[in-house]
């Protein structure tokens, strides 16, 4: 069986959680196991962190924290109390499925109450580093534990800007509440499709959404063309319930490039993780193309060369095209899909 990009991807995640889990199992198990049955001891705490970490990983990735799941959008609070608790039973779960398929007999099944205390607080503790991590963006809380990118580094990345078209327009036409409703389903809307392709959200820029990769992870298998037209297929299937919502579809306008950007922490009272460089600026530059060229979807000719198109996509040069604020001109393509017959 031939497995697609984002499924890999999903299923790589998931096991890479399972042995984490696993590892720190044994480790608990060794530190509070007797000498007489540590091997079994270790055995065990192994088998019930795999069992954990595979019903966790699993709960939330099609579950709990799925692209619109009602909990993936709930308040901080509500979501990091229904995760603890939803955790806590597939910890005491984990705990007593490891011992019952490595128990002798059914009496040698136990689950002291200090295994209770530390699953309470291991699952709490989980579920609020899960949900400050969704906070600051993916990746960006363990920037910070690690110090990454407390001296600032250059680093090559790719860019997806991604635009709401009309969009005045429709702030006009549906006021400031109902605005900000559809922005917010907008951008969690296109946030689906961009994880599965490995994508990171960088930043909300108003209607204006700002995905980034690693530049060698997102011109494997072409995953940031990937993302970027699951994303315009994601939002024409929800096209009707955008018009019965709020009046009219939502289309977009979408710009890739790559090159070096300056990656660093910024600011004392607020942190963040910002990037900084030409490279961005580029990128909302061809964005602005789009609009002037009337493609929905351009890419630099120094990004498209990186790459190998998709089966289905085509690639038309548009030249080198005078973008505002640039000094030279930037070669550009329009991407769109093979019409077929």
């Amino acid at each position: 069986m031939v497995l697609d990009d984002q499924t890999r991807i999903l299923l790589f995640r998931i096991v890479r959680l399972i042995l984490i889990a696993a590892g720190a199992g044994a480790i608990y198990a060794y530190a509070a196991g007797s000498d007489a049955d540590i091997a079994l001891g270790i055995t065990r705490g192994a088998l019930s962190g795999a069992l954990i970490g595979a019903m966790i990983s699993t709960l939330d990735a099609f579950v709990l924290q799925a692209p619109g799941s009602r909990l993936a959008g709930a308040s901080f609070l509500l979501n990091t109390s229904v995760r603890s608790l939803i955790y806590l039973g597939v910890f005491l779960v984990g705990i007593a499925a490891a011992q019952l398929l490595t128990a002798q007999s059914l009496a040698s099944i136990e689950i002291s109450r200090d295994d209770i205390l530390f699953c309470f607080a291991a699952t709490f503790v989980i579920s609020f580093l899960f949900e400050v991590n969704s906070l600051l963006g993916q990746s960006v809380l363990l920037a910070f534990i690690t110090g990454r990118y407390h001296r600032p580094r250059v680093e090559q990345r790719l860019f997806l800007m991604i635009d709401m078209k009309d969009s005045t327009a429709a702030a006009e036409r549906l006021g400031e509440v109902a605005f900000h409703r559809l922005l917010n389903r907008f951008v969690n809307d296109l946030a689906g499709p961009i994880v599965r392709f490995d994508g990171q959200i960088h930043k909300y820029v108003g209607d204006e959404l700002i995905a980034t990769w690693p530049l060698a992870r997102g011109v494997k298998d072409a995953r940031c063309l990937r993302a970027c037209f699951a994303v315009i297929g994601r939002l024409q299937e929800l096209g009707p319930a955008y018009r019965h919502e709020f009046g009219a579809p939502v289309q977009v306008r979408a710009a890739l490039h790559c090159g070096p950007v300056v990656v660093g922490e910024m600011g004392s009272v607020k942190k963040e993780i910002a990037l900084i460089g030409d490279t961005m600026n580029t990128t909302a530059r061809i964005v602005d193309a789009c609009r002037d060229s009337g493609q929905p979807v351009l890419i630099s000719a120094v990004l498209l060369d990186k790459l190998a198109l998709p089966t289905g996509l085509i690639a038309q040069p548009l030249g080198p095209i005078e973008l505002r604020g640039k000094g030279q001109a930037v070669e550009l393509f329009s991407l769109a899909k093979r019409a077929t017959p």
